[in-house]
């Protein structure tokens, strides 16, 4: 009898064993080099900064189907792409310029672009200014104001040569806003007070432009269940008028690229219990409007759902995880989970309310959300932002944080799980080795002649 049972145990060990090996193999475990050398490629001179509209951001968003498409992730409805309209600036061909006329219209004084002013990017709603000597002048510490027609033009003091380049918001309220050198400041109130006109150009226009989200899917096994949403915003800067490239390594290269490869590893195990859906938005640097569009058109299928978005992952490592949750936002279930799991596991984490990020839009809708990053902001929205600066060891360290939530999410039974750990069936080995050595020992004879 007891042999009979060791045998049943046996077989069950070495049974349960090979099926531990097969899914172990299977799966495709997180390489924080993958995430690496996918940001290296996003941020690389090839896509030019990602500017929504511009063939970079299109080649990003092409690089990112392809991958969906190559760890078969299923589009949420016919296609990869989810497109929508936004206002875009777009680069027109002649150069920028900021020139001082006197009273007899000559010109006395034409700027250098990148050396004596730059641009903003911030807004190109009117992209020439021509400030008259009788024009509302209005005079700040470090800033110009020029009101015409109750139209606002601001021109800043650069504190850092010109390197910051922000975000693009089409509503914000002045027309253009354009960095300039203190020196620069200097003379633009002298000439004012002479009675010289000021010009200054910028080639920039504004037009509704087609832009794409990219969207894949991992689907569960319980459609009735809310799904998942797991997402980064692909898209940047581009490049200024002088050609410097803003890469966006770290602004959000290392999002995307963290979200693929965990795209990539779930969808190398079974299938979670509800759908995870992977979005890449684009726009996000606009405004993000595209994850305003993405919501607005699927709230019936995410309202209930979960949203964990992924914004600048690889900061250096002597600055803690940041959970950033609304402005706005009731207390986010999902950001209470990752505190506790932080705290049982000494992650390092500051929390922030403010809508800097994707996660706004979700929020917005009612929709539990939160950004995992890491709050580096020595290099972002310069040129300096490149791959070179990315931190390995804190790519890793939100995995281990983002992991947790993930499988929680995805798995009610996550015991289940053990049978991805190799450890599991080598453990399983070494029993059914024990098991079949006592199957080895011989029978003890009952009598004489049996």
């Amino acid at each position: 009898m007891a042999r009979n049972l060791i045998s049943l145990i046996l077989t069950i060990c070495i049974l349960i064993s090979n099926i531990s090996f097969m899914y172990s193999n299977k799966l495709q475990y997180f390489d924080s080099n993958k995430v690496i050398e996918n940001i290296r490629y996003l941020s690389s001179d090839t896509m030019e900064g990602r500017l929504p509209g511009t063939l970079g951001n299109k080649l990003a968003g092409e690089y990112i189907k392809n991958s969906f498409i190559k760890y078969n992730l299923s589009p949420l409805v016919n296609d990869y792409y989810d497109a929508f309209t936004a206002a875009t600036p777009i680069k027109g061909d002649d150069a920028p310029f900021l020139r001082v006329y006197n009273k007899e219209k000559s010109l006395i004084k034409n700027y250098e672009y990148g050396v004596d002013f730059k641009d903003s990017f911030l807004n190109y709603r009117t992209n020439h200014v021509t400030v008259n000597p009788n024009d509302d002048f209005r005079i700040y510490p470090s800033a110009i104001e020029i009101v015409q027609d109750n139209k606002s033009f601001i021109f800043i003091v650069s504190t850092d040569n010109f390197n910051f380049r922000s975000s693009f918001i089409s509503k914000s309220s002045s027309e253009m806003y354009i960095y300039i050198s203190s020196k620069v400041y200097d003379d633009l109130l002298t000439y004012n007070k002479k009675g010289y006109t000021i010009d200054c150009f910028i080639p920039y226009k504004v037009e509704d432009i087609t832009l794409n989200n990219v969207v894949g899917v991992i689907k569960g096994t319980n459609p009735k269940l809310p799904p998942l949403i797991l997402s980064s915003h692909y898209d940047h800067l581009g490049k200024d008028l002088s050609g410097n490239i803003y890469g966006g390594a770290l602004d959000n290269a290392s999002g995307t690229s963290f979200m693929l490869e965990l795209a990539r590893t779930i969808s190398s195990m079974f299938p979670p219990e509800r759908d995870v859906i992977f979005v890449s938005f684009n726009a996000e640097e606009l405004g993000l409007l595209g994850s305003k569009a993405f919501v607005d058109k699927n709230h019936d299928l995410l309202k209930n759902g979960n949203s964990i978005n992924f914004d600048m992952i690889g900061g250096a490592k002597d600055i803690p995880m940041t959970i950033m949750t609304g402005e706005n936002s009731n207390r986010s279930i999902t950001s209470s989970s990752l505190q506790d799991y932080c705290k049982s596991n000494n992650i390092a984490f500051n929390t922030e309310a403010r809508n800097a990020s994707d996660h706004a839009s979700f929020i917005s809708a009612g929709i539990d959300s939160i950004t995992i990053c890491d709050s580096d902001l020595s290099k972002i929205h310069t040129p300096n932002d490149t791959s070179y600066f990315i931190d390995k060891s804190s790519i890793e360290r939100d995995y281990k944080a983002s992991w947790n939530q993930i499988i929680k999410y995805c798995y009610s039974n996550r015991y289940i799980l053990e049978i991805y750990n190799k450890d599991f069936y080598i453990a399983g080995y070494f029993v059914s080795t024990i098991l079949f050595l006592l199957l080895l020992i011989p029978k003890k004879n009952k009598g004489k002649f049996d």
